[in-house]
C-alpha cells in the first residue's frame, strides 16, 4: 500500500522545505498550524492554491487529523504534538542555533531526517538519526557555470555586469537588519545588493519591504522565496546567525558572517556561544564584527573566492550527506520505520520522550489556565522515572 503522509507546516518557509518530498507522496496533505497572524502570511486563495492540499488544524484539531494518516513528518516542535499516536518523522531544516535544533524535542520522533554526519551524530541519542542531505535541494545541482550566473542573476533583475551581494539575515533580535541596512545601501556603485528577509521576521507583515525600499535597495525577496535561485545568482552571501549560511556553503557561494557583540546575544533564540554558526566561524567564511567594516569584507570575498570556497571544503563534507538522492533516500527510510525494519528508541530514549511529552503536556496546561496539582504530581512521576532509568543505564 501506498503511504499516506501528511507534514505539519506552520510557515510558507516550511512548506518550501518540505516540498521535493511532500511532492513524491500523491496522497500528501500540509496540515497548517493556526495562529493570530496566519492571514498575515496566507491568503484564502494561498490555500486553495495550494498544489498539495492544506488544512488549517489547531492544538485541538491537529490529533484527530493527523490519525487520518500513515506517518507525521514535522520540522519542530507543534501545539499537540505530546498527543500525537502515529509515527513522527522530524525533518531538518538548518544548522544554526544549536541549541534549538539538536534539543531535547527531537526524542519525540520516531526518525530524524538530518543533513549529513554532523547533525545525525548530534541526535541520535534522542532518537535513531540518518544523513540523508538537504531535501529542499533536493535534485538540485549547486556547481554554476560562469554565464550560468550572468544569466541568473538578469533573471533575478539583478545588473549581469555587476557583483551580486546575497543578504540573507536572520530574525529579532538575533537578526542584523538594523545594523547593515544603511551600509550595504552604500555598495549600490560597486555591486548590486539582494535582500532575502528571514521568514519569521514576516510573522506581523512586510513591513521591513518599505524600510528596504527608503534605503534604496530594489531587489527585494520573502522568506519563502526559491533560494535555489537567488544561490545561482550570488557572488557572495552576507549573513549573521542564520542557518543561511549553510545555505551559501551547500551552493558552493562565499559567505561573510557579521557577528557584533556575540557574547551579548547568549540565550537569544537559545543562541551560545558553542554553536556552530559561531564557535567555527572561521571555517565558515569572512568575518566581521562592525557594520563599517561590511564593506571591506564582502570585497575581500569577492576578490578570492577560490580561497573562500577553499576555506569551506571540508566542513561541507561533514555537515552534508553527498552523493544521495534525498527524497528517495528519505522515502526508502520512512517505508522501513512504517514496515518495523528499522531498531526502534532504546529505553532510555523512551524515558526522556515521556519527560519531554509530560513537559509539553504541562506547558499547555499552564497556558490553558487549567495546570492543577494532578498535572505537576504527573510531570513529577514522570521526571523520577526517567531520572531512575538513565541512573540504571550508567550502572
Amino acid at each position: 500500500m501506498p503511504v499516506k503522509p501528511c507534514f505539519i507546516v506552520k510557515n510558507k518557509f516550511q512548506i518550501v522545505q518540505f516540498a521535493p518530498l511532500a511532492e513524491a507522496y500523491p496522497d500528501a496533505r500540509y496540515l497548517l498550524i493556526d495562529r493570530k497572524t496566519l492571514r498575515n502570511e496566507f491568503t484564502r486563495q494561498d490555500i486553495a492554491s495550494s498544489r498539495i492540499p492544506i488544512t488549517v488544524v489547531d492544538r485541538e484539531t491537529v490529533v484527530k487529523a493527523a490519525d487520518g494518516f500513515d506517518v507525521v513528518f514535522f520540522q519542530t516542535v507543534f501545539p499537540g504534538i505530546e498527543r500525537l499516536t502515529r509515527p513522527l518523522v522530524s525533518v531538518q531544516y538548518g544548522l544554526a542555533k544549536e541549541r534549538h535544533n539538536y534539543g531535547e524535542w527531537r526524542a519525540l520522533a520516531d526518525m530524524n531526517l538530518m543533513f549529513g554526519p554532523y547533525s545525525a551524530r548530534k541526535v541520535e541519542h534522542f532518537s535513531p538519526s540518518h544523513g540523508v542531505g538537504n531535501i529542499k535541494f533536493s535534485g538540485w545541482d549547486p556547481v554554476i557555470s560562469k554565464e550560468a550566473r550572468l544569466s541568473a542573476k538578469a533573471s533575478i533583475g539583478a545588473d549581469p555586469c555587476k557583483p551580486l551581494a546575497l543578504y540573507m539575515p536572520t530574525y529579532g533580535e538575533l537578526g542584523s537588519f538594523g545594523q547593515l541596512a544603511a551600509p550595504l545601501a552604500g555598495l549600490r556603485g560597486t555591486c548590486d545588493v539582494a535582500i532575502k528577509m528571514h521568514h519569521n521576521d514576516e510573522r506581523a507583515g512586510y513591513g521591513w519591504i518599505a524600510e528596504a525600499q527608503r534605503h534604496g535597495f530594489r531587489l527585494l525577496f520573502s522568506g519563502d522565496a526559491d533560494q535555489k535561485r537567488l544561490l545561482a545568482a550570488a557572488d557572495v552571501v552576507v549573513s549573521d546567525f542564520s542557518g543561511a549560511i549553510f545555505d551559501a556553503i551547500y551552493a558552493h557561494v562565499p559567505v561573510v558572517l557579521f557577528q557584533e557583540n556575540p557574547a551579548q546575544k547568549i540565550g537569544i533564540q537559545k543562541f551560545d556561544l558553542s554553536s556552530i554558526e559561531f564557535s567555527r566561524r572561521s571555517e565558515l567564511g569572512i568575518t566581521c564584527e562592525r557594520p563599517e567594516d561590511i564593506g571591506a569584507a564582502i570585497q575581500a570575498a569577492m576578490d578570492s573566492p577560490a580561497a573562500a570556497l577553499n576555506r569551506i571544503r571540508s566542513v561541507r563534507k561533514e555537515l552534508f550527506a553527498e552523493g544521495v538522492d534525498s527524497v528517495k533516500r528519505s522515502t526508502d527510510l520512512v517505508e522501513a520505520l512504517l514496515r518495523g525494519d528499522l531498531p526502534g528508541l532504546t529505553t532510555p530514549q523512551l524515558y526522556v520522550r515521556e519527560t519531554v511529552q509530560a513537559l509539553l503536556s504541562c506547558e499547555a496546561a499552564r497556558r490553558g489556565g487549567a495546570l492543577s496539582r494532578l498535572w505537576e504530581k504527573r510531570v513529577l512521576q514522570t521526571l523520577a522515572r526517567a531520572r531512575r532509568g538513565l541512573a540504571a543505564r550508567r550502572k
